[in-house]
């Protein structure tokens, strides 16, 4: 059997135990266990710390110590811990930058020398600060603030000065510039050992980056640190002085700057390097220097800044004495004057313009219908502002020197017996959302007799209350998809639906005039479009040919082209068109029934090729065809059928993979006469591997076959001569093996055919025809052959062949087919040569191709092609000159070249005469604006030219009389009238004169001097009748104007008047005033219960006849101020719901009076028709003011609070905590029995955002830097309770800060609250302690 349930509880602390560090700042800990007892049979854990920490051995290591954490990552020196690629005398180091805010208490090592970084512990030792650029330390793998004394949760910081805890007074500012130019590194400025807050800023005389002056550091030693040897660092850089960081912004910023709020430990060198064109730099600089250390001297100064003033109202203020140095009078810390003795604090009056007194501000009912009863009064503590007349409501506090009046007092009913009688309430005039009912209300009698409703008034009319009070359906939307268009305008959606709560309904429950937009417009970058050039001149002089023209896709008000690709290829205009000149020749007459219609022309229409698909060899490219009509618009394909289609893809070469590599050639297929040769043709690559065939260019493969020719084979001649030869070669030798014969035409002629059909039925066509060359006996004639010389060998050696023209001819130089000759006959237009060898696997060789030769625009590259043997020599070209050589030359293209840009001219400045025309002149790649410097500065356009608009007219100024002085003495002014008038004396605007010709419209004019006097007035009454007072007159400068019969006065500034100001106050003493006190008592306060016995309070002052606080009064007569009291009404109410449910019978829900701790309060029972109602205290302010919050986002940085801790949307922020929740409450749950409200019942309380947040909590994971952004606040204004003096706030969490505000009298309570991450709860937990008003 189980034992009776026991709750842990805490053992005693263990001492602290040994420290985790020599120096430098350790960390001690102590612990303690849940054992006295330990929970039993369900009990619950301890609550608390259970451990606890504190620091030790604060004093700083030895400057020669390595950093702590160095020290841990040394302990794995030589540990690899079989990582592939790490020694096995690896050294490790630590590694800080990188690592995320909430890793920075675990031990991350680099490898030395390396990037690489492993985590070789879970944690660091306690101790080790958790950055280079904090003072907090890590604490069982936690970052705990720490100050510069090392000591846990110390908010001491170093100084100015660098000093731990310092007040700024151990150094002095050091600050100068320095613009001197001189080529090469100029000195600024020395830097001594033990500066700190170092800031140095070199700023560019042009604004912009470039300005050829940059900041440099070197060593006393002249080792530079920075910017050194002409070597300028363009981006971020860090340099470590030994513990001091020094920043450097970069040289590419317009401000330069150089700077660190550590102290350095040597002298460093600032240095200014100028190159270039020699500007002058800029260099301004600010260090602190430590102050030498010779006796110092302090004083006070006893006119320090003025503190607050000791009463709202007619108080006094004093100075603080302030502690200041003699040498350079700069305040310092008080503690340099502790041994001097303070002066007397210079004081005087303040509030004196206010008072402070009680006000009742309004009086309740009478709290009887008839007869004798008591109403209470509002009073508070009122601020009177005497010359605003205003009065203004302040803390009670304020008065506690005045009594407070009663705040009830007696009253007596008009015993009406008269009620309200009401008609049904009307329908909600709203059915969400908080609407209204209406009803009407008569005044009656007990017998129903119609009443004046005066004679109800002591009754509450309620003809109006709240209805359907829950929120209407909203409409809720998704996010905005992406533009549906990549340039132009378009359309993005989004989903728009209706939802209640959860749950989605259908549109028409929603507002429909409210419902956003579910379609939007969107604009991006403008569109491509097709340009088309004019049409060129047809290809054909006569008969059908085409025209081109130039179609480009531009972007852009300056028409910039962009590729075809940008544009829509469906619409791109026809480039080629159809052209019909006067026919060539007359075509053949057709016949009528040949005739056509006209029909619709089509014509095939194709868009650019695609990259070739390889990047060696032979590849493929694609490119659009389509089939267009006379209007360009795409046809059906079918109607370009009789056409030829363009070819939609196609093989297109690049630069060969391989290489072709030819053998030697065979001995020749005959013995006499022509036959042919064939040798064995290989693809190569460039280690001399065979490979396939398509890896070289097929259309340079070298000939496989040759016509070869031997000694003429025996044959019988024919006795007849030789034409002479057409081509008048003087080489020429006779074909026949008889050289004695002579070729002549003899009876040889030309035969032909009849004509063949026509080629084509219409639009021109051609003819065909046999001619043959015959003797007079019709054989074939042998001797109609013409030749020509031989042509050049195709190869220097290794067997080329040689060509020479072969044709068919007549003597006057007419050609036919070779068919029209004897065709056996025909003499060899083919020939071997150079059938020497060529030397071996020689073969040409390439180099790189070099880089473009512009960098923008169309250009080449080029690489060298060499000759080269098989063991690497080189070779001359002619050895390789059977080989086909590669190219060594190509084209290249660079990015779009920047161009100038110029718009279009604007109007002429003038309406007449010379102006001037201006209009925009931009550099721009493409459609993007760059620097003018990109561009051509010689070649940029105009931007402004003059322009001439029609003659002006004639205008000039004209002046009128001037006016009189506008003073009667001393230095006045007069003025003119100064008008612009046209040659017809025509008054017209000034902007047609010339300004700088205007006469002058005022000026000054002198009189004789003026007199000022004193003006005094009467001594009024003294203020008092008695004692100490003051009389007043009035005092003033006035003017004397003597000009006239007469003085008159008017008031001046009184600098004007001579001599001093006569008074305008003086003391008065009439008598001395009799002083006499009396006891003064206030009303009797309420009962201090309202059932049962109990105490009533009221007040009893000594005061003087001047209501001035005294003690005079005899002790022996003063008024009781406390008395008994017996309240018998009201003691039946029941004390919680239960008992309201079992006595009264209720079983409704609802608000009801229960007696609580002897008050009567007004509470709302939930839950009655169960055995456990429940007590909850309606909250009557608005839930605006009874809220919880988490704040859901959290900052980049979290080291930083931006925006001095105020939100902002804009924040550099991410919202992901997901704890994040906002709870605002209408009723609060109250446990009768330990006077708490129970803040985690969440029964009557509405969650807006995220997860539900307790009352009175708040919290945040925004910032580690005491920055807490989550909320809570707590009003019970009006509930009859108010929060105990017991009632206090915790904080939990990492970095948890909170800033809780309570009024005075526990019934408002706001909080903020935070952390990275943290919160705030009530100290007691779930519960928050209250107490009766």
């Amino acid at each position: 059997m189980e034992g009776p349930r026991t709750d842990g509880s805490w053992g005693n602390w263990s001492h602290f135990g040994t420290c985790s560090r020599t120096c430098g700042g350790g960390i001690k800990t102590a612990t303690r266990e849940c054992n006295r007892p330990e929970p039993q049979n369900g009990g619950r854990y301890c609550t608390g710390r259970r451990m606890k920490f504190k620091s030790c051995n604060t004093e700083p290591c030895p400057h020669q110590r390595r950093d702590f954490r160095d020290e841990q990552c040394a302990h794995f020196d030589g540990k690899h811990f079989n990582i592939n690629g790490l020694l096995p005398n690896v050294r490790w180091v630590p590694k800080y930058s990188g690592i995320l805010m909430k890793d920075r208490c675990k031990l991350f090592c680099r490898v030395a020398g390396n990037t690489a970084y492993y985590q070789l512990r879970d944690r660091v030792v306690d101790g080790t600060p958790c950055g280079q650029d904090t003072n907090d330390i890590c604490v069982q793998g936690l970052c705990r603030q720490a100050g510069c004394d090392h000591v846990l949760n110390s908010k001491a910081r170093r100084d100015k000065c660098g000093v731990c805890g310092g007040d700024n007074s151990s150094c002095k500012t050091v600050a100068g510039t320095f613009n001197t130019v001189h080529y090469g590194y100029n000195t600024v400025v020395r830097i001594p050992v033990g500066a700190t807050n170092i800031d140095v800023r070199q700023h560019s005389f042009s604004g912009k980056a470039e300005d050829d002056n940059y900041l440099a550091l070197s060593s006393s030693q002249g080792e530079f640190l920075l910017n050194g040897d002409f070597v300028v660092t363009m981006s971020k850089k860090e340099i470590r002085i030994g513990n001091a960081v020094i920043e450097y912004s970069g040289s590419d910023n317009a401000v330069e700057r150089i700077n660190s709020t550590d102290r350095i430990e040597q002298e460093i060198l600032l240095q200014v390097l100028s190159v270039g064109n020699l500007y002058n730099p800029d260099v301004r600089y600010t260090f602190n220097i430590p102050i030498e250390d010779s006796p110092q001297h302090f004083y006070w100064n006893s006119y320090g800044p003025w503190q607050a003033c000791s009463r709202l109202c007619q108080g006094e203020r004093k100075r603080k004495p302030v502690c200041t140095r003699e040498s350079d009078q700069l305040t310092v810390s008080d503690q340099r004057c502790d041994r001097i003795p303070q002066p007397e604090p210079v004081t005087e009056p303040c509030g004196t313009e206010c008072e402070l007194r009680w006000h009742i501000a309004g009086k309740s009912e009478c709290s009887a219908q008839c007869g004798l009863g008591y109403r209470t009064l509002d009073i508070y503590c009122a601020k009177y502002n005497r010359p605003e007349g205003k009065t203004e409501k302040v803390d009670d506090s304020f008065c506690s020197s005045h009594p407070k009046p009663s705040n009830r007092e007696k009253c007596t009913g008009e015993c009406n017996t008269g009620g309200w009688q009401y008609t049904d309430w009307t329908e909600c005039s709203k059915s969400c959302d908080s609407g209204t009912q209406r009803r009407r209300a008569i005044c009656v009698s007990p017998h129903n007799d119609v009443l004046d409703d005066s004679k109800c008034r002591h009754q509450e009319k309620l003809t109006i209350q709240r209805c359907n009070e829950f929120l209407c359906p909203q409409w809720k939307s998704e996010d905005w998809s992406e533009c549906l268009v990549t340039c132009g305008k378009g359309h993005k959606h989004r989903q728009v639906w209706c939802q209640f709560g959860e749950e989605r309904l259908n549109d028409r429950l929603c507002d429909l005039a409210t419902k956003p937009d579910s379609v939007q417009t969107c604009q991006q970058q403008e569109c491509a479009s097709w340009q088309v050039g004019p049409w060129g001149q047809c290809s054909v002089s006569c008969g059908q040919g085409y025209q081109m023209r130039a179609v480009k896709c531009v972007r852009g008000a300056y028409l910039s082209v962009v590729d075809d690709s940008e544009c829509n290829a469906a619409t791109r205009p026809t480039d080629t068109l159809d052209c019909e000149l006067v026919s060539c020749q007359p075509p053949p007459a057709a016949p009528e029934a040949r005739r056509s219609t006209h029909v619709q022309r089509t014509q095939w229409r194709f868009g650019s090729w695609t990259p070739c698909s390889a990047t060696c060899g032979k590849g493929t490219r694609m490119r659009y065809v389509s089939c267009r009509d006379d209007e360009g618009s795409v046809a059906d394909e079918e109607a370009c059928s009789t056409l030829p289609r363009p070819s939609a893809k196609e093989v297109c070469a690049v630069t060969p993979c391989g290489q072709w590599k030819a053998l030697d050639w065979s001995p020749c297929s005959v013995s006499c006469g022509q036959g042919r040769a064939t040798r064995q043709v290989v693809c190569v690559n460039y280690s001399n591997q065979v490979v396939d065939q398509s890896e070289c260019d097929l259309d340079y493969i070298p000939e496989t076959e040759q016509d070869c020719s031997m000694s003429p084979c025996p044959r019988r001649s024919h006795d007849r001569d030789l034409p002479q030869h057409p081509f008048q070669n003087k080489d020429y030798r006779p074909r026949s093996a008889n050289p004695s014969r002579t070729h002549v035409l003899g009876g040889n002629q030309w035969r032909t055919g009849p004509w063949g059909a026509c080629s084509s039925t219409c639009a021109g066509g051609f003819q065909r025809r046999v001619v043959v060359c015959q003797d007079e006996n019709g054989y074939a004639a042998n001797d109609c052959w013409a030749y020509g010389n031989w042509g050049e060998c195709t190869k220097p050696c290794g067997g080329g062949t040689r060509t020479r023209l072969v044709a068919c001819q007549r003597p006057d130089g007419e050609r036919f087919m070779d068919l029209s000759c004897e065709i056996l006959d025909k003499p060899p237009d083919r020939e071997q040569c150079n059938t020497h060898a060529c030397p071996q696997d020689a073969r040409w060789n390439s180099g790189p191709w070099s880089s473009c030769s512009v960098s923008c625009g169309r250009g080449h590259k080029q690489r060298n092609v060499y000759c080269m043997a098989k063991d690497g020599n080189h070779l001359e070209n002619d050895y390789c000159k059977h080989l086909a050589k590669p190219n060594g030359q190509r084209k290249c293209r660079g990015g779009r070249c920047p161009k100038w840009k110029a718009g279009a001219w604007s109007q002429c400045s003038v309406s007449c005469g010379q102006g001037v025309q201006q209009r925009n002149v931009d550099c721009r790649t493409g459609a993007h604006k760059t620097r003018e410097s990109e561009c051509n500065l010689y070649t940029r356009p105009v931007s402004e030219q003059t322009c001439l608009s029609p003659a002006c007219p004639l205008y000039t100024w004209r002046t009128e009389e001037w006016q009189s002085c506008t003073k009667t003495c001393g230095e006045g002014s007069r003025y003119r009238k100064v008008v612009c008038v046209d040659e017809n004396k025509v008054e017209n605007h000034s902007l047609h004169c010339d300004p700088s010709k205007r006469p002058a419209d005022r000026e000054s004019c002198s009189l004789q001097p003026c007199e000022y006097i004193w003006i005094t007035g009467e001594w009024s009454e003294c203020s008092v009748t008695c004692g100490k007072g003051y009389k007043q007159r009035l005092v003033s400068c006035s003017e004397i104007y003597t000009g006239k019969d007469h003085y008159e006065y008017s008031y001046q500034n009184t600098i004007n008047c001579p001599g001093t100001q006569p008074p305008s106050i003086h003391p008065c003493f009439l008598r001395e005033c009799p002083v006499s006190a009396t006891w003064r008592v206030g009303n009797w306060g309420s009962c201090s219960v309202t059932c049962g016995p109990g105490v009533m309070h009221r007040s009893v002052q000594c005061l003087t006849n001047d209501d001035q606080p005294s003690s005079l009064c005899p002790i022996d007569l003063k008024p009781e101020e406390r008395r008994t009291c017996h309240n018998n009404h009201n003691c039946e109410l029941p004390r919680n719901c239960k008992e309201m449910k079992r006595l009264k019978g209720v079983i409704e829900d609802g608000e009801y009076y229960l007696t609580i701790t002897g008050r009567i309060l007004k509470v709302f029972c939930a839950g009655m028709q169960s055995d456990k109602p429940k007590e909850y205290i309606t909250l009557v302010s608005s839930d605006s003011e009874n809220f919880s919050e988490v704040y859901g986002h959290r900052l980049h940085n979290p080291t930083e609070c931006p925006y001095n801790g105020s939100r902002r949307e804009d924040c550099h922020c991410r919202k992901d905590y997901t704890a994040a929740g906002f709870s605002s409450f209408r009723k609060v749950r109250l446990d009768l029995t330990t006077m708490q409200i129970i803040t985690t019942d969440l029964q009557f309380a509405r969650t807006h955002d995220g997860r539900p947040v307790p009352f009175a909590t708040a919290g945040d994971c925004y910032s580690a830097a005491k920055c807490p952004q989550g909320r809570f606040s707590i009003n019970l204004y009006g509930t009859g309770l108010s929060l105990t003096d017991a009632s206090r706030w915790v904080s939990q969490g990492n970095y948890a800060v909170s800033e809780i505000k309570k009024s005075p009298d526990g019934t408002k309570v706001t909080g903020k609250c935070g952390g990275y991450c943290g919160k705030c709860t009530p100290s007691s937990g779930t519960g928050l302690e209250v107490r009766v008003l």
